[in-house]
């Protein structure tokens, strides 16, 4: 064998080497996942802020027409991956390990930065990698076949193990199982008061979202409206809907997020309704769209998952409720798009688990959240006192004073003031 053939296997026996600690490196502390073949090593993290695809080339160019192809190629892979997620910017970054393809792999514009490894000095040295990657000075790039095949089949393994976790959702929703059945047990309630008579009064009496009691300081009637169906379709729509996503969501997010999400949805939904509708208005709607306000936050915080959520469930629900909305059209539509701004900005505010805290995101979702909160308190404020609720006040009176329940009546009375001589007048 001549020493030229002794030399180029030796290169290649240091490259995949020195390829196999930087792909164990990107996997275990950077959070990359390898998605490449035995000829081509590509790794993805689409969480990442700013370098979602890595490229390991070992490929010996040439020429510059190979060059060409070499780009075209990844290319390719990069406008794969965005149409697949529906990204509108990808960045990649290519690691050459091959010394005499170098020459021929001048800076690409759609490519973040190409940058050309020897050794593990010449990543760890590198000020714009260290910047991107944090943890990369520190990492350990020189570490034997021997070790690192055992390390990188333990990574793969648990990193596999988790995706299949995630994307399967087979944990115990609690709070997502309890909720359910408490609009399953409170319907059922309702079912044995006179709703057929009185269903606006029933709805007012048990928690509906009524603007004049709210502005009157039943501040509680911008959360207990989700709990409260009185129609079997109504129930059964939102039910899918909650069964489907608040698995979903309560399993990326973990169930004191879950619980907090269901809360400020159904606040933020009610206190859109009570800015923009002048009528009742029951349901678990808000929360429901609130489920998808955060699935929305987990589509920019994981691409991967949530694209698998929309391919598999997201989207026939979604043009089944379009369809609902059309066949119903006392749908709420402010109180659906409260509900969705609402999961959206807490699930802003939450984050997840086990993921990179953003305190100025907070910040501003806070802030959003505060500004909203006093804008469509006030404006729901004016719209109350400009509304005639004349017949709804009737009504409650007469129905109070039906079923027996004459210190209600009083309270009514008493909470908005009414004169109750000149509430019936003829």
């Amino acid at each position: 064998m001549s020493n030229q053939g002794v030399m180029k296997e030796i290169r290649i026996d240091i490259q995949s080497e020195l390829a196999m600690n930087i792909i164990n490196y990107l996997i275990v502390e950077e959070n990359y996942v390898y998605v490449g073949n035995e000829r081509d090593i590509w790794l993805e993290n689409l969480s990442h802020p700013t370098v979602q695809l890595i490229y390991i080339n070992q490929r010996n160019l040439f020429n510059e027409h190979q060059a060409t192809q070499f780009f075209n190629q990844v290319d390719a892979v990069r406008s794969r991956v965005r149409r697949r997620y529906l990204m509108g910017r990808l960045n990649v970054i290519i690691l050459n390990l091959d010394q005499y393809s170098s020459r021929f792999l001048e800076s690409h514009r759609k490519y973040l930065k190409i940058v050309h490894v020897n050794q593990p000095s010449d990543l760890k040295q590198d000020v714009e990698l260290q910047q991107l990657f944090p943890h990369l000075k520190e990492a350990q790039l020189e570490r034997s076949m021997i070790e690192l095949i055992p390390l990188m089949q333990q990574a793969t393994k648990e990193k596999a193990m988790k995706v299949k976790k995630m994307l399967m959702f087979q944990n115990k929703s609690f709070i997502t199982y309890g909720f359910i059945v408490c609009l399953i047990a409170i319907f059922a309630f309702l079912q044995f008061k006179p709703i057929n008579e009185w269903f606006a009064a029933v709805a007012i009496d048990y928690g509906a979202k009524y603007n004049p009691l709210i502005l009157a300081g039943q501040y509680y009637r911008l959360i207990t409206p989700a709990f409260l169906h009185l129609d079997l379709m109504h129930l059964l729509f939102n039910l899918v809907f909650i069964y489907q996503f608040g698995r979903m969501v309560e399993h990326v997010f973990g169930w004191w997020r879950m619980l907090v999400i269901i809360i400020g949805s159904a606040i933020f939904g009610n206190l859109c309704s009570y800015a923009f509708i002048d009528g009742l208005s029951i349901g678990a709607s808000t929360v429901a769209y609130g489920l998808l306000g955060a699935l929305l936050f987990l589509g920019i915080e994981s691409r991967k998952m949530f694209m698998h959520f929309v391919r598999t469930l997201v989207l026939p629900i979604l043009l089944f409720s379009v369809i609902w909305i059309f066949l119903e059209p006392n749908i709420d539509f402010y109180g659906h798009l409260g509900g969705f701004l609402g999961g959206f900005l807490i699930a802003s505010i939450t984050g997840l688990p086990k993921h990179k805290y953003y305190l100025s995101r907070t910040i501003l979702a806070g802030a959003t959240i505060l500004v909203l909160l006093v804008g469509l308190f006030n404006r729901g404020a004016a719209i109350t006192k400009q509304t005639d609720y004349t017949l709804y006040n009737r009504a409650m009176i007469a129905y109070y004073y039906q079923t027996d329940q004459l210190e209600k009546a009083e309270q009514f009375i008493e909470t908005l003031q009414l004169d109750f001589n000149e509430l019936f007048k003829k």
